[in-house]
């Protein structure tokens, strides 16, 4: 029997076992192993997979909570970084200025009432290496690890939403970030 012991595998079985219960973990993960030592092609068919399960087996909300609560968890220092310029920031246009000037692999766009991470490509050790597209599914996993890095970043929660992404035929990612009182203006 193949290990299940990539840190993909294992952080969606955890999510799945505190969203929806030990049962449905089961459930979705039977006959789906994926080890350490798997390739891109089997990445990403487990991916397939995965997502056909989730959407088979759970309604939406229950499958983009599972999703954003399994996502990796964004580098500390990028964090502690991206707040120090958010705090010497008078605004958060500023803000997102001295980010795009970092030149990090995405930028950030201010409006009126939201920030907009973009991503020029897909990220996604599971998925990026392959062409063909995925169920929109996979990448709410993208809406966890970016609220996770935007809540440290401005030290508030924030709302997440999917505008765009790669894998599902969009040119690049794109998630809308809406904190709590955000403006371009003091």
């Amino acid at each position: 029997m193949p290990a299940n012991d990539n840190p993909h595998a294992i952080r969606l079985y955890e999510s799945l076992t505190r969203n929806v219960g030990e049962d449905a973990a089961r459930e979705i993960m039977q006959g789906n192993p994926l080890s350490k030592a798997a390739d891109h092609e089997k990445k990403f068919r487990w991916a397939e997979r995965i997502c056909a399960g989730l959407e088979r087996t759970l309604d939406h909300d229950a499958v983009k909570k599972v999703r954003m609560d399994c996502a990796c968890g964004p580098d500390t220092g990028k964090i502690s970084k991206l707040t120090k310029l958010f705090q010497s920031s008078s605004h958060f246009c500023e803000f997102a200025e001295k980010v795009n000037a970092l030149n990090e692999g995405f930028t950030v766009n201010a409006e009126r009432d939201a920030l907009f991470l973009v991503y020029p490509q897909c990220y996604c050790s599971c998925v990026k290496r392959v062409t063909k597209p995925i169920s929109q599914t996979w990448c709410y996993c993208t809406l966890g690890y970016t609220k996770k890095m935007f809540e440290g970043i401005l030290g508030r929660d924030v709302y997440v939403e999917l505008i765009s992404s790669v894998k599902t035929g969009g040119e690049s990612c794109v998630i809308k970030i809406t904190p709590r009182e955000l403006s371009c203006v003091n």
